[in-house]
């Protein structure tokens, strides 16, 4: 063998080495932020006081009170993160970049924190904000990979459903609540909003599954998040899963259609919401009918009442907002429902939320802020729709993953009609979201 030969193989050999080092980084920085997206899921759906199923309200300032452990996890995520962004730094100038329109919005937040009613909480809340930021971005550039995320996110569901499964056998007596099924979380909303989120994103993990022993575990994890479900109680969430179970295929179905069918498809719906509006207004002019007569005695649970107070303040101050997370359990010297005698603002009532997060950023963040938050949210509805469409025809899982970045942003778009998540600090939703957004922008960086 010469020498020449010889130096070729050497050197076949180191670039062999340097692959196989590569590839065993790649997977623990992997595995690294997988844990830490499954400790973030953990957190937000259990919160700091498990089993503590009525708001706990502050003597001393009237209003919720709060947790010092919330600080220190987020602070301690952090932490963990930060190994991931060092060795992906390479990543962040792009993904920076493509950040570019939410870190515009986050600086027209931080720019509210300085006329907020309560500049203390308003700046605390924009840093917690910050720090999920900074977590989201190292798990999507930790991952790498959709499908990564995809199992990560399934991981932590399928713990949570587990624990509340073991609560509700093993302490039925505190698991349970007057108005349905809690377990161990704060609330039986919450407990239905985690097993709306479980639900669907196990389920499309067990549908990507090609395995029968993968799809029969992951089906089984979905069907028990289907009882829990059932059994919180909680209609909001009982009816946004139904909607996902028969949007998600008819999307689908969508997506895999040429351009000029899409659109047509699109037109054909907007028209045939356009001739039923235009209907009912011709037959209400005919006869004298109140064309608002069918909504007259609607309340959504009196979420208009609260609806009515939030757009009055929002009336003051419509541009610049009364400051990011500055409006509900602040200090009540200045918290406004606390200034009235509403029966939302009761000790027995206390609500700390519009039920409407369209409005509660509005109040907070004025039309700015609103604007920008919608446009961002758009796009990120495009761009996963977008992923679902480039993933039709190819690998299954890619799709699977691509189901969840482009399907749950539509969800929240339609959840914060009645509930506030979007940018809403400690929120399930609003932190998926922020984290999903973040993994769109960074699937159009490695396209």
């Amino acid at each position: 063998m010469t020498d020449a030969a010889r130096l070729h193989n050497w050197q076949t050999r180191l670039d062999a080495e340097g692959r196989r080092r590569s590839l065993q980084g790649d997977r623990a920085i992997a595995l690294w932020a997988g844990a830490v997206l499954v400790l973030m899921l953990l957190y937000i759906c259990i919160g700091p006081n498990p089993y503590q199923h009525e708001i706990t309200v502050d003597p001393l300032t009237g209003g919720a009170e709060a947790s010092p452990v919330n600080r220190i996890v987020w602070l301690a995520l952090f932490a963990l993160s930060t190994p991931v962004l060092w060795f992906r730094r390479r990543a962040l100038p792009a993904m920076a970049v493509r950040l570019i329109p939410l870190l515009i919005l986050f600086a027209w937040f931080a720019l509210t924190t300085r006329w907020a009613l309560d500049p203390a909480v308003s700046t605390r809340r924009l840093v917690l904000y910050a720090l999920t930021l900074a977590i989201c971005v190292a798990v999507s550039v930790g991952l790498n990979d959709s499908r990564r995320l995809h199992l990560a996110l399934a991981t932590g569901c399928a713990v949570l459903v587990f624990i509340d499964i073991a609560s509700w056998i093993a302490a039925p007596g505190v698991s349970m609540t007057p108005l349905g099924l809690a377990a161990i979380h704060s609330h039986k909303n919450t407990l239905g909003a985690v097993m709306l989120l479980a639900g669907f994103v196990c389920g499309t993990y067990a549908w990507s599954r090609t395995d029968w022993r993968s799809q029969a575990f992951w089906w089984g994890v979905t069907g028990l998040a289907m009882v829990l479900l059932i059994a919180s109680l909680s209609k909001t969430s009982m009816g946004l899963f139904a909607a996902l179970a028969c949007a998600t295929p008819v999307i689908v179905a969508i997506m895999a259609q040429r351009r000029m069918v899409r659109l047509g498809l699109v037109a054909i719906g907007a028209l045939s919401v356009a001739t039923i509006v235009f209907a009912w207004l011709a037959y209400c002019l005919t006869t004298g009918a109140d064309p608002w007569a069918p909504f007259a005695g609607i309340t959504f649970t009196q979420r208009t009442e609260v609806w009515a107070f939030v757009w009055d303040e929002f009336v003051k101050r419509p541009i610049q907002g009364w400051g990011f997370g500055s409006f509900w359990d602040i200090d009540p010297v200045v918290q406004p429902s606390l200034q009235t005698d509403a029966w939302f603002a009761q000790p027995d009532a206390y609500t700390n939320e519009a039920h409407n997060g369209f409005l509660d950023l509005a109040v907070t963040t004025g039309l700015i802020g609103l604007t920008g938050a919608i446009i961002l949210l758009l796009r990120w509805i495009a761009g996963g729709l977008t992923l679902i469409r480039d993933a039709v025809d190819g690998e299954r899982q890619r799709l699977g993953a691509a189901l969840v970045l482009g399907v749950f942003p539509l969800m929240v778009f339609g959840h914060n009609f009645m509930e506030s998540s979007y940018f809403t600090a400690n929120s399930i939703f609003g932190t998926v979201l922020l984290l999903l957004g973040v993994e769109i922008e960074q699937r159009f960086i490695r396209a």
